[in-house]
């Protein structure tokens, strides 16, 4: 069907309006967009023409659809070749592969039994002949008949061969002519012969099985000779010349596969001399036994042996420089190997010696090659950043962690602790570190100026802090580190500044007087990076104040349930007076935890303690609300502040009436929604009034659901009759609607009692009701419902 005889366009549609084409709602007698009459005579008849006028049109589409010629013929063109189907199965080489590598397995099997048993009836010339002329005639025919081009047929005969000249060693030993060979020996004679063979038939035939056995071959040779010496070292490192010796020679002769089966043979057995070079190591790392006795020699030589390559390989390839970087990382563990027996302060020592070397070869060497040297200096800076890392946090135990708070007198001594290794060893050893990480950066301008001076100087503190010496000198040290950062610089410096003389503080807080002068440089620098705008200083300048505040009371005598009242009313005072979010939030969060803990040690006056807490914060945090515009959300936290506080105190005189806790913050919000109504006359009193009335009437619900026979359930039902009459007087949606589904519920309170006394008769009958009533209305709706669909009838 054409395009033409499927189109769906109509005149008549009763739900648009005909003169505007607006939608129609249903009983509708004008248009409420344009305010058409469609409930007349001349409607009915304009939607009868309508619908004529839709019957014309499709009798005149079926004429149009009949009257149209067929397009003209187009210009055949051959049809394209169809694609042969793709063939599933076997392809045509895998059949003789199949064919050929069972021929070959059933002549090996046959050579199997033939040696097993008829080698007991044959003389010694028709065994010699036998399995010799097998050999060569299987071997012979595999090369004629890869000469000619059948190479699978080459492969499976050579293979054949090689595996028959296998079995004519086993059964010449087995004769007596190779003499009295060994099981290591016999296994060792069988690789050789079979490797010299398959060498040869590889140069002749270029073809793959005989080039992977020659490699299988020379490691069965390895292992034949590994098993009947002593000399592992030697003959490891002697197979894993002869393997690279073997991919050098089959470069020279065209062979494609031989020189990727010995390199993987080289990769294997260097492998195995490095692992045994290690496991004879590791049990003599004394440099006597490593270097006299002669342990350390197999991985001494293993990494030599990666450089064997290089001189063979093109100038600056990446696998000359991998290869380059790799010996001279294990040159530099395998020096370093007798240090291990001589505990962390000398391998601290090695390590920094070979991480100071290798940076400065690396800063020596040209790009190209560098990454040899940075090889050897990332793994002698590991041990290096450890033991730095250890040695720091054995300085900042020592420093903050052998006294209790506010125990001691100025004159305290840090302990004197047994360290890892040397307390230099955390100067140098961040020296040495920093050195490297110049000598890898592209310019030497990448690391900003402040680093390496800062960096120094903390771990030469880090350095005193080993030793028993004053408290005072790692506090000044740490305070005037900071202070130098704070004043000579700006930005991420300056904080750091104060980061470090915030360091002085736990050091600081064993003698009083200490945390009384750091925490005052500290709040000193903070204010410093406040006044400058910086966000840290913001957060950073309460926690200040509060360490102040608290070390000074603590040095003044005063108890710890009274320190946190002047930190609360401080840093109340700061955020009012700098309303700053971050200032903000990290008083709050200061005077939180200072508030804890000291309601904790209030012990039997703790709800005392808390009540003034809450008191004195609900009064900060309403205050700031007042005094800043922009916080007056805040006022909500004072008031639920304050409220704790009271409840808290009712709950200590023992006072348990639900009203005396809700009633007087319902006042307060149904006074701060009255407000609102009248500055907002078109305010919802359900957003104004709903929290208040919910709080003044819930709480007493609640309660009467419990005991419902009391004065407090007839109290609460005058007060939901007033609510009802003033929300029904003055149309105030709020207190209508609480008023009646409290009392509601309290009226079903009050009738449970004898709601369980009803007569059967009685409940039938409110069943037949509710019936009733269901039954109307469902009625009452499919009324409804056919006359709206009389009145689209009508329309069409």
């Amino acid at each position: 069907m054409t395009q033409t005889a499927t189109r769906t366009t109509r005149y008549s549609n009763p739900f648009l309006c005909p003169d505007c084409g607006s939608r129609l709602p249903v009983q509708v007698a004008d248009c409420p967009a344009c305010g058409l009459v469609l409930r007349s005579p001349l409607a009915s008849q304009l939607l009868q023409t309508l619908r004529y006028a839709d019957d014309l049109l499709i009798q005149l589409r079926a004429e149009s659809v009949a009257q149209v010629a067929p397009p003209p013929a187009m210009p055949s063109y051959p049809a394209p070749a169809r694609r042969p189907a793709e063939r599933r199965g076997l392809s045509a080489l895998s059949i003789p592969r199949i064919l050929l590598g069972l021929g070959a397995l059933c002549l090996l099997v046959a050579a199997v039994i033939f040696l097993a048993v008829a080698w007991t009836w044959l003389g010694i010339g028709g065994r010699t002949a036998v399995l010799v002329g097998l050999t060569v005639v299987s071997g012979g025919l595999g090369v004629w008949l890869a000469g000619r081009g059948l190479r699978v047929a080459g492969e499976t005969l050579t293979t054949v061969s090689l595996g028959l000249l296998t079995l004519d060693v086993v059964g010449a030993d087995n004769a007596g002519w190779l003499g009295d060979l060994d099981n290591a020996a016999l296994v060792a004679t069988v690789g050789g012969a079979v490797l010299v063979a398959a060498l040869a038939l590889s140069d002749r035939t270029l073809l793959v099985a005989p080039q992977l056995l020659a490699a299988l071959a020379l490691s069965v040779v390895g292992l034949g000779v590994l098993a009947a010496t002593e000399s592992v070292t030697v003959v490891i490192a002697l197979v894993v010349l002869a393997h690279a010796g073997l991919v050098a020679g089959a470069g020279f002769r065209r062979l494609r596969v031989l020189p990727i089966a010995a390199g993987v043979g080289t990769a294997a057995w260097w492998v195995l001399l490095a692992l045994w070079g290690v496991g004879t190591a590791s049990d003599h790392l004394s440099l006597h036994s490593l270097w006299v006795d002669g342990h350390g020699v197999a991985l001494l030589i293993a990494s030599l042996m990666l450089l064997v390559p290089v001189p063979f390989t093109r100038v600056q390839t990446l696998v000359s420089r991998g290869l380059a970087a790799g010996a001279a990382t294990m040159l530099t563990a395998t020096a370093a190997l007798p240090a291990l027996d001589e505990g962390a302060n000398a391998v601290g020592w090695v390590a920094l010696a070979a991480l100071v070397g290798w940076t400065a070869v690396a800063i020596a060497t040209p790009p190209t090659w560098r990454v040899v040297p940075r090889a050897p200096m990332v793994l002698a800076a590991l041990p290096v950043f450890l033991l730095t890392v250890t040695l720091a946090l054995q300085a900042t135990v020592n420093a903050i962690g052998v006294h209790a708070a506010f125990s001691q007198d100025a004159g305290v001594r840090l302990g004197d602790p047994v360290t890892t290794a040397s307390p230099a060893l955390l100067v140098l050893g961040v020296a040495g570190l920093l050195l490297a990480v110049v000598s890898v950066l592209p310019r030497p301008a990448a690391l900003p100026a402040p680093v390496a001076p800062t960096a120094l100087a903390l771990a030469a503190i880090g350095a005193v802090a080993l030793h028993p010496v004053p408290a005072w000198g790692v506090v000044t040290a740490l305070v005037l580190l900071g202070s130098v950062l704070v004043v000579a610089l700006r930005g991420v410096w300056a904080t750091a500044g104060v980061a470090i003389v915030a360091l002085a503080v736990p050091v600081a807080l064993s003698s009083d007087v200490l945390t009384v002068v750091a925490t005052t440089v500290l709040v000193a620098l903070t204010a410093v990076i406040t006044v400058r705008g910086r966000l840290e200083g913001g957060a950073l300048l309460p926690l200040a104040i509060t360490g102040l505040l608290w070390s000074g009371a603590a040095a003044a005598g005063v108890g710890v349930d009274y320190r946190a009242l002047p930190v609360v009313l401080v840093l109340g005072v700061l955020a009012i007076a700098v309303p700053r979010l971050e200032i903000e939030v990290a008083a709050g969060l200061a005077a939180l935890v200072c508030s804890c803990v000291a309601v904790s040690a209030a012990g039997t006056s703790s709800s005392v303690s808390l009540a003034f807490h809450l008191t004195l914060a609900g009064v900060l945090v309403t205050a700031s609300a007042l005094a800043h515009p922009g916080r007056r959300e805040l006022g909500w936290l004072g008031g639920l502040l304050l409220v704790l506080a009271t409840w808290v105190r009712l709950a200590d005189i023992g006072v348990s009436a639900p009203e005396a806790y809700t009633l007087p913050s319902a006042i307060a919000l149904l006074l701060v929604g009255l407000q609102r109504l009248h500055n907002d006359p078109d305010a919802s009193t359900g957003r104004a009034l709903t929290p208040g009335l919910l709080l003044a009437t819930v709480p007493s619900l609640l309660w009467v659901l419990v005991d419902p026979i009391s004065v407090r359930s007839v109290v609460l039902g005058a007060a939901c009759l007033t609510l009802v009459l003033v929300g029904s007087a003055l149309r105030w949606n709020a207190p209508l609607l609480v008023g009646a589904v409290v009392g509601t519920l309290l009226v079903l309170r009050e009738l449970t009692p004898y709601a369980l006394q009803t007569p059967q008769w009685a409940l039938i009958g409110v069943a037949g009701t509710l019936l009733t009533v269901v039954g109307v209305t469902w009625e009452s709706r499919l009324r409804e419902l056919r006359q709206a669909a009389s009145y689209v009838e009508r329309l069409r």
